[in-house]
């Protein structure tokens, strides 16, 4: 029976690890397993260990072998690499950030400062891409555009998405996905000369309720049946048509990546969704990702109570090698900020 859990627990590993190939329009269910590979990973591991302790060498072996199978989702989810004190000459600053509306707009004076602009304001950025900016308080907007010196280009989509930045914007539109509150742009920018291809996207939220969150933090405290129904509801009849929806979005997005001209393409935002799900894969597509490229451990941008998943990205085509991406700990938003330095490999 211990094996049998044990074995199964590796095939699940094996789904989590590749389902993110298909897409939840077309068969929704398989899209949990990603929800839930760090869980399935973490619990496979736990067999290894097991085995090595017992000196079970051939159940060892089988589990290594699954590893290998799956490391390149393993190594997308869980990057490991030491920091890199130098960043070369000429590289560009770029943030990611879903602010939430500067913390519900508190104030941001000379004597009772915003910690999210003050700390956008504080890094020196070249490129600012967010989401959930309050364009409709003329309090945002002029305040923002006078803390943030250093991007003096800007555009700003009615849906939230911003993009700030030190060079010039060439042209900048909509991308037309549907959505009832989010959105995405792509922009064209003039960095040092080279056309550079941006797009800055905050795909469907999930939209729980605080009362539907609820039933998940009572599950994670008290797993019992009847709190297990209840979040199952949730998960199949509010979470499922979410991802659905991503996974129009995304492929929308992916189309214009690959009809784009531009030799460099950088790609941000809040995707609502983990590495390991269709909404990533395919806006990825033969993209880098700046965090699995040098960042280290799980990155979590999303730090709301229990629900803990990567899902602020950074990337960008082969051209462009990127540098020190990491995740800020300024919690003030439901995300953490996400910035990294990027350099084109022609210079």
């Amino acid at each position: 029976m211990f094996k049998f859990i044990a074995y199964v627990s590796l095939i699940f590993l094996i789904i989590s690890s590749f389902s993110d190939r298909i897409s939840p329009v077309i068969f929704p269910y398989c899209y949990y397993f990603g929800l839930f590979f760090p869980f399935i990973f973490a619990f496979n591991v736990l067999f290894f260990f097991l085995w090595l302790v017992f000196r079970k060498w051939k159940q060892m072996f089988i589990t290594i072998i699954v590893f290998v199978i799956c490391w390149k989702a393993i190594y997308i989810y869980f990057p490991i690499h030491t920091e890199i004190k130098d960043i070369p000459k000429r590289s560009i600053h770029i943030l990611t950030y879903n602010v939430m509306h500067f913390g519900y707009c508190k104030k941001h004076t000379k004597n009772d400062y915003n910690p999210i602009i003050q700390y956008i304001a504080d890094q020196n950025l070249d490129i600012i891409c967010l989401q959930e900016f309050k364009n409709k308080d003329k309090f945002s907007l002029s305040v923002v555009r006078k803390a943030f010196t250093t991007t003096p280009h800007y555009f700003i989509l009615p849906c939230g998405v911003a993009l700030f930045s030190r060079y010039s914007i060439l042209s900048v539109k909509k991308i037309p996905f549907k959505s009832i509150s989010n959105g995405a742009l792509i922009a064209e920018l003039n960095i040092n000369g080279k056309k550079v291809t941006l797009i800055n996207c905050h795909l469907e939220s999930n939209k729980i309720s605080n009362k539907e969150k609820l039933n998940y933090y009572n599950l994670l405290e008290t797993p019992t049946v009847h709190n297990l129904k209840r979040f199952m509801h949730v998960m199949f009849y509010k979470l499922t048509p979410a991802f659905q929806m991503r996974a129009i979005q995304s492929t929308v997005i992916s189309e214009i990546i690959k009809k784009n001209k531009n030799p460099y393409v950088i790609v941000c935002g809040d995707f609502n969704d983990t590495p390991i799900s269709y909404t990533y894969h395919k806006i990825k597509g033969n993209l880098k990702d700046a965090f699995a490229e040098n960042g280290c451990g799980m990155g979590i941008s999303f730090n709301e109570k229990y629900f803990m998943f990567r899902i602020d990205y950074i990337l960008f085509s082969n051209n462009i090698q990127s540098y020190r991406t990491m995740v800020g700990k300024l919690k003030k938003s439901d995300h953490y900020p996400v910035h990294s330095y990027l350099q084109f490999t022609d210079y």
